[in-house]
């Protein structure tokens, strides 16, 4: 697209393109997400599409060792320290992707989007977006995209002070990947020598476990709900021969609620479950890392909520507030 054709989107427009960036480019490289005290996180990622299919690989370069395998909604996390391989289905919406039921007119509502100077991001010619939020309620961005591709290249999460909370950037990064996405399918799918531990998500309501939440902040949608059980891990023999069948279903108790919000651009997760005087044995906790904030606490007389999102703490504030146990 041209420069005078890139001026004319919106919000709306400008996700549109990044989706299709993500979902018709391979790449690989090395990405670093940073807070304004410290690096959070440091990962070699591959990233391959194929037809309708997306397979990631991310590999931890610092902290625990870990990697993380996405293949479409499903996400399994690899834990060599501990033997362990937890398989789960992606909870929250991807960043800079247009989300279903979500329509143009309220993400204009809510964000102003304009295009800025250009710049070289991992040796690459980058646009600069910016992203205002036109309240309080939510974060703004600074978003750098290919010239050429339309991938995001680096981003920053900035308060409405103007001060950056959380950047992410590509330190190296290639039009392709070392790997196919089937060899990458492959290494997700070898789990021998690991205990696999599956998190059963059943879907559910607000309503159908107790529960009532007005949203009470204009633009945020629910994206579903679901009763989060626990499931007992099993050693890999028998992980492998429940992939090659229907896995056996045990009977388990839901371990509360969780919902996930979003205005299209920030996600607030919502879980909710009774308390317990013997696991919630602290108060109420707000706590923030880079731009990811955390609220948790007694609400509505017999619950406890933990919240998290990358939204200002008084948004967190205004749903847990609006939280309702019903009769």
């Amino acid at each position: 697209m041209s420069r005078a054709q890139l001026e004319q989107l919106d919000v709306a427009g400008w996700l549109e393109r990044m989706r299709q960036a993500t979902e018709l480019h391979t790449y690989s490289g090395k990405f670093m997400v940073t807070s304004s005290s410290r690096i959070m996180s440091h990962s070699r990622i591959w990233h391959v599409c194929s037809g309708q299919r997306q397979i990631e690989r991310l590999e931890a370069l610092n902290g625990t060792p870990r990697i993380v395998y996405r293949q479409n909604a499903e996400v399994r996390t690899f834990l060599p320290h501990e033997g362990v391989v937890r398989i789960e289905s992606r909870e929250m919406p991807r960043r800079f992707v247009r989300v279903k039921g979500i329509g143009n007119e309220s993400l204009v509502a809510h964000y102003v989007a304009q295009l800025s100077k250009s710049e070289r991001v991992a040796g690459r010619e980058a646009d600069l977006l910016q992203v205002r939020p036109r309240d309080a309620s939510r974060f703004g961005y600074r978003i750098w995209l290919d010239r050429s591709s339309g991938l995001v290249l680096k981003w920053q999460t900035v308060a409405p002070s103007g001060r950056v909370l959380e950047e992410a950037a590509f330190s190296e990064i290639d039009m392709g990947a070392p790997l196919s996405g089937s060899q990458i399918e492959a290494m997700m799918n070898d789990v021998m020598g690991y205990r696999v531990i599956r998190q059963a998500r059943t879907p559910t309501t607000l309503e159908r476990n107790g529960w009532s939440l007005p949203i009470p902040v204009k633009g945020f949608v629910l994206l579903g709900c679901a009763e989060k059980q626990k499931q007992q891990s099993k050693d890999a023999a028998q992980a492998s021969l429940e992939s090659q069948s229907t896995p056996e279903a045990r009977p388990l108790k839901p371990a509360g609620v969780q919902c996930v919000y979003s205005d299209g651009l920030a996600s607030i997760s919502v879980f909710l479950e009774p308390f317990s005087a013997e696991r919630h044995t602290y108060g109420a906790q707000a706590l923030r890392l880079g731009a990811t904030h955390t609220l948790s606490g007694r609400v509505a007389g017999d619950g406890w909520v933990t919240m998290v999102g990358e939204v200002p703490l008084t948004t967190l504030r205004d749903f847990a507030s609006a939280i309702k146990q019903m009769p």
